[in-house]
């Protein structure tokens, strides 16, 4: 609405969001420009019931056990489950179709850790915040971990636990921030991002594992946080995105 009757406002555009809030889109597109994402394999929920076996057959070709199903469109981890077997992915997919028509498979990364980088400006000129690694009490950072800080008797998602900055060696830092900024660039973000990566403890390889294009002020990431730890204080912090809007 607001770009339809000219108000400028902070934060990415309606393309920017549409290709980073569907997972299915958004790893095709930072596939297709060289940023590595895990293996992944797609389908409708009309194909699953229809095609279930090959279906089956193609996953377990392609990333075999275990993996994570998620709905392509979802966050907060809501329709998430990871499947180490034939029966387990039925029930996840089935459990995923209740959410929606376009449900994704990934290659699941054992030892992994989950890092997040905010990112500030446009897609021709953008910096990146310090990292935060979430903390997860269970196999996948749960519901209750984003927003319970992983008990039920917390405060919402500023309880939730994390480590800011985190504890990585410089060249990692760096790595998961380029990383981050050309996410940011190649879905012409603008405003500000956050970026979700995966370290693979295994080989120390990096992964984009999605973007949250409309992050708030007391998401999970709670990104003003990021910024001000990166020596962008509040103030200074709205001042930019006004003056993004403004420019854009």
């Amino acid at each position: 609405v607001l770009e339809t009757i000219g108000i400028p406002y902070a934060g990415c555009s309606t393309r920017a969001s549409a290709n980073g809030m569907d997972k299915i889109t958004m790893k095709m597109i930072l596939r297709e420009c060289g940023i590595p994402v895990v293996d992944f394999v797609w389908f409708t929920d009309r194909q699953w019931f229809k095609e279930k076996d090959s279906l089956i057959k193609t996953v377990e070709d392609q990333l075999g056990y275990p993996v994570i199903v998620k709905p392509s469109d979802l966050g907060s981890s809501i329709g998430i489950g990871c499947a180490h077997n034939r029966e387990e992915l039925i029930e996840k997919v089935a459990d995923a179709a209740r959410y929606t028509s376009r449900i994704i498979v990934e290659h699941m990364v054992e030892q992994l850790q989950e890092i997040n980088c905010s990112v500030l400006g446009d897609c021709d000129d953008c910096r990146p915040s310090v990292l935060e690694e979430p903390i997860k009490t269970t196999e996948i950072l749960s519901y209750t971990d984003k927003y319970m800080g992983g008990t039920k008797g917390t405060e919402g998602m500023q309880a939730s636990q994390k480590k800011i900055p985190a504890d990585l060696p410089e060249a990692l830092t760096k790595e998961i921030q380029h990383m981050a900024c050309e996410t940011f660039r190649v879905l012409s973000c603008h405003g500000v991002s956050r970026v979700d990566v995966i370290v693979d403890r295994a080989d120390g390889k990096v992964y984009v594992n999605e973007i949250n294009t409309i992050p708030g002020f007391t998401s999970i990431s709670m990104y003003p946080k990021l910024f001000e730890a990166s020596g962008i204080p509040y103030s200074e912090l709205i001042d930019d995105l006004i003056a993004l809007a403004l420019e854009a």
